[in-house]
């Protein structure tokens, strides 16, 4: 099978072409390299072409797909400052232009496969004692500057308590969700209209080993690292309760593998099936480091977040793939990796810094 990966030099998207390559495919890989994922060239494994580009510019996918069967779009501007116009020009536009050349009909492209995120379901659902089962309207600002983390029910504002979300209801938070379910409904939409097969997979909170610690705007397995490799405590939005599903990139690496073949058309959820607040998180890195160092929650809170995301796998697991890679692993690897990386410049500072200038990180009163 010839693939193409688009965002392919970076993290999931390396270490699914490695597993692309050892089964004997050819892969093809087009990415800008930009910063901060890449702060200089990547090191590729041997057999992998590098086609740098963007997928904004027509000219550059035309070079990319060439004779390539089978599209894997990772490529994707993940921002949590205001840059709400680059979110949709990299995310829905470049999906766009790759679907007019593909109706061009001079591509040898069979199949899309788009990685899209939870943030898609914005709150997700929940159960009210009341109203049964309900999915939340995002969080008002004015409940969040009085420290007011969990969602009301929309009927009735009394409390609900999260539920495991499936595929059938999606209701962004975020300008980031909003323009990768437009992405979503692209592939869906042109997909089935013109008899290309497509394959979405929604990640859950991707972590592991080799994940780059040059962007700390997000990805709290790194961020709560690299602040302990200076000796600082992590540093948790909200009161750290918040209910996340980390799932291993081997694990989302093989979903990717499955999605290229014979997976059927469909959304489906990739993460591990088991959810754990964000302060479990610190406090298992907090154990792999032997650090004597405690979480701080200072009441910090990021506009636009979902309070929990806890996606229902079960759609995925059918098919036959399951998670291999637990909470414990995944932190242990991860911080033996970050141990050997040199100058780890403390790249947090000026990334908090500019999301409390934005106003994108706030603070409760």
């Amino acid at each position: 099978m010839k693939v193409l990966i688009t965002g392919g030099a970076g993290f999931i998207g390396q270490r699914t072409g490695q597993l692309l390559l050892k089964q004997g495919h050819q892969v093809t890989v087009l990415d800008n390299l930009s910063p901060p994922a890449h702060d200089r060239p990547p090191a590729l494994p041997a057999g992998m072409e590098l086609v740098e580009g963007d997928v904004r510019k027509r000219e550059d996918w035309v070079k990319a797909l060439k004779e390539n069967e089978v599209v894997l779009h990772l490529a994707d501007h993940h921002d949590y400052l205001p840059a709400f116009s680059k979110l949709f020009h990299v995310n829905a536009v470049g999906t766009a232009i790759l679907f007019e050349l593909l109706l061009e009909g001079k591509t040898a492209v069979r199949r899309v496969v788009l990685a899209s995120t939870m943030a898609v379901y914005g709150e997700g659902k929940y159960r009210c004692g009341k109203d049964g089962d309900v999915y939340p309207q995002p969080r008002r600002v004015d409940a969040l500057e009085r420290g007011v983390w969990d969602p009301p029910c929309p009927i009735c504002g009394g409390a609900v308590t999260p539920m495991v979300t499936d595929e059938s209801v999606a209701r962004p938070t975020s300008a980031y969700g909003l323009s990768k379910l437009a992405q979503e409904e692209l592939v869906r939409l042109l997909g089935e209209r013109h008899g290309i097969e497509w394959v979405i997979l929604r990640y859950g909170a991707v972590q592991g080993r080799a994940q780059p610690f040059q962007n700390a705007y997000y990805g709290a397995l790194r961020i709560f690292a690299l602040r302990l490799a200076h000796h600082q405590p992590p540093v948790l939005l909200e009161d750290g309760n918040q209910l996340r599903d980390f799932v291993d990139v081997d694990d989302v690496a093989r979903a990717n593998l499955a999605a290229l073949g014979e997976l059927p058309t469909g959304a489906y959820n990739v993460a591990s099936g088991r959810a754990h607040t964000v302060i479990d998180l610190a406090r298992t890195l907090l154990r792999a480091a032997d650090s004597e160092l405690t979480p701080e929650t200072p009441g910090r809170y990021r506009v636009g977040d979902a309070r929990h995301a806890v996606p229902d796998v079960s759609r995925l697991k059918a098919t036959g793939w399951d998670a291999q890679s637990g909470l414990e692993a995944m932190a242990r690897e991860y911080w033996q990796w970050l141990q050997e990386q040199p100058n780890l410049d403390t790249y947090f500072e000026g990334a908090e810094y500019l999301m409390e200038r934005t106003g994108t990180v706030r603070v409760a009163r």
